[in-house]
């Protein structure tokens, strides 16, 4: 029985002994496994939400326009109206509330003509007039 105890404690230290943990490089390798993974998952993840993003402006775009329409073929003498704000008002309110974009900004109103206007979205760098803005789809 002592002699089982002593075989038990031998072992348990040349167990102990060998046992080591990991070293400086396999960590490294781990952690970078591990960054390449959450590096292809965040791009696909954000990508996914900029599409959403986009898709949303382009609906409420088009929400807007129809809006803008219906202003018209209502108001008494026909015209569209002076800002989209305008939509809110007056008795025959067409909304509640003039949305923002999907990044908070307000969506750009513009009379082009007697009879034609714009509508779209800055985009998510807030900026006028470069690739990133958003019409709606089909324009």
């Amino acid at each position: 029985m002592l002699e089982q105890k002593k075989i038990r404690k031998t072992s348990l230290r040349r167990t102990l002994a060998e046992a080591r943990g990991m070293t400086i490089v396999e960590l490294m390798i781990v952690l970078t496994i591990i960054a390449s993974i959450m590096g292809v998952v965040g791009f696909y993840v954000f990508g996914a939400i900029d599409r959403a993003n986009v898709k949303e402006a382009q609906i409420e775009i088009a929400n807007l326009t129809q809006m803008v329409e219906s202003y018209y073929l209502t108001s008494d003498p026909k015209q569209f109206p002076n800002e989209l704000e305008d939509l809110a008002k007056g008795p025959s309110k067409l909304t509640e509330k003039v949305p923002q974009d999907p990044w908070g900004q307000p969506y750009i109103y513009k009379k082009t003509g007697t009879r034609d206007f714009e509508i779209y979205s800055v985009g998510a760098d807030g900026v006028e007039g470069n690739e990133d803005d958003v019409r709606a789809a089909g324009k």
